[in-house]
């Protein structure tokens, strides 16, 4: 199996730079040809979402946008993506940032109680 980085992942997203972006689409192709998906990791998730949103301006709705488009891409495969799609239900309708909710999505997959002292998260919880 195969995964990306938060590079490859936003050449991916952004298609932005026309050699890197060829790259990412050769990998893509070949890994299909191959029979499976690429796996994503969360750390990646978390990496890209913060980029997306702090360098690129993307707004919360765009960003659930791009994490929708990939977690219905079968390209992809996810360590766990009923936790993801779960941390972005809770950020379209809470005020904490997605990656909190990763966090507080992955806790409670786990069976444990997160602690914080975000005060945003915890009205969410």
């Amino acid at each position: 199996m195969i995964t990306l980085d938060t590079n490859h992942l936003l050449r991916h997203v952004l298609q932005d730079d026309p050699k890197q972006c060829q790259k990412v689409s050769t990998l893509l192709q070949e890994q299909a040809e191959a029979g499976g998906p690429l796996l994503i990791l969360d750390l990646v998730v978390m990496e890209t979402c913060w980029v997306l949103m702090k360098v690129y301006g993307l707004d919360a709705s765009e960003w659930a946008h791009v994490l929708e488009s990939l977690l219905s891409d079968s390209a992809f495969t996810f360590e766990d993506s009923s936790k993801l799609r779960h941390a972005v239900n809770l950020y379209q309708s809470g005020k904490a940032d997605f990656n909190d909710y990763l966090i507080l999505a992955t806790a409670q997959s786990q069976g444990a109680t997160l602690e914080t002292f975000d005060k945003e998260l915890r009205e969410s919880m």
